[in-house]
């Protein structure tokens, strides 16, 4: 099973999106909560896992 460049993209946004999130809550204890910050978070990580799971299209065998 070959990943395309989508593929690597989704992953690296999942890691990239993890060392953020402990960068930003050792710098922020979220004393209040920040629905915007929350939805943009939750968006991003819906697109970088979509991406990283996003069947490749040279790796089509029937």
């Amino acid at each position: 099973m070959g990943m395309s460049f989508w593929n690597w993209l989704g992953v690296v946004m999942l890691v990239l999106g993890l060392f953020l999130n402990e960068l930003y809550l050792g710098i922020n204890a979220w004393y209040e909560v920040n629905l915007g910050a929350i939805v943009a978070g939750v968006v991003y990580l819906v697109v970088a896992v979509s991406l990283s799971i996003w069947p490749s299209a040279s790796n089509q065998s029937a």
